[in-house]
């Protein structure tokens, strides 16, 4: 997982034809399981907002662009129950299981789902937290603009903190430091404006301004890396909510 950097000034009009969004609070049963992957709700809750999303996507038609459609994954932690679990197995002196290293990194599941879906574009993962999230969308904006992307996919996912990671987060600056209080994943499938005549229910946004407006909290969501004032920005222009998460 790497982290996003600054770059050049590049606007990629964009139009947000898919949208969805997952909480899921402790103790609730979850998506369905992963094949291939265990103990972690990261895995099956990313599935999942990316079937819900596609699916919200479908009368817009998104399989004609499955070949040029790229995907990234905004995240602070990613999959800390999975690494948590391997890192007590070592210090317990158990063998280590090599599934769970495969699992713990988040461009497995992006995998799984891409093949799932015939998705073929490049697949990014970025730890974003709030310093550097106005860069992951600015990412997001030049994967658009790729000559070879026609769809971004861009999936936020963050998880109930973990003791680790909640010990992790008491030395981060204030904007990081509060955990989530549930699980929540949201997803957007953007298409480039201008290839064909907008599809019915499509929402033009501006990423840049998206970012500006990122510490709006989403009813059920929160901020998620910026995602969750998106979504809802996009799920208000189509008509007060048109999905509840």
């Amino acid at each position: 997982m790497t982290s996003p950097t600054a770059s050049e000034n590049l606007s990629a009009p964009a139009l947000v034809v898919g949208a969805a969004a997952i909480p899921r609070s402790v103790g609730e049963d979850g998506p369905p399981t992963v094949p291939g992957f265990i103990e972690s709700r990261f895995n099956p809750l990313v599935r999942a907002v990316v079937d819900r999303c596609l699916a919200d996507a479908a009368p817009a038609r998104p399989e004609r662009f499955a070949d040029r459609t790229a995907v990234l994954l905004l995240t602070l932690f990613g999959d800390s129950t999975t690494t948590d679990l391997a890192g007590r197995r070592l210090q317990e002196g158990r063998a280590h299981n090599p599934l769970l290293f495969y699992q713990s990194v988040p461009t497995s599941i992006l995998g799984f789902v891409s093949r799932e879906h015939g998705l073929r574009g490049a697949l990014t993962c970025l730890s974003v937290d709030a310093a550097s999230m106005p860069e992951a969308f600015e990412t997001a904006e030049l994967m658009l603009a790729d000559e070879e992307v026609d769809q971004l996919l861009i999936v936020g996912v963050e998880l109930v903190a973990t003791q680790r990671a909640a010990a992790v987060r008491r030395h981060l600056p204030p904007a990081d430091r509060t955990p989530p209080e549930h699980d929540a994943a949201a997803a957007l499938l953007m298409r480039r404006a201008g290839q064909d005549p907008a599809p019915a229910g499509a929402v033009p946004v501006d990423l840049r301004a998206a970012a500006d407006a990122a510490a709006y909290e989403a009813p059920g969501i929160g901020r998620l890396h910026g995602l969750g004032s998106l979504w809802a920005t996009v799920q208000a222009a189509r008509g007060a909510f048109t999905q509840t998460p």
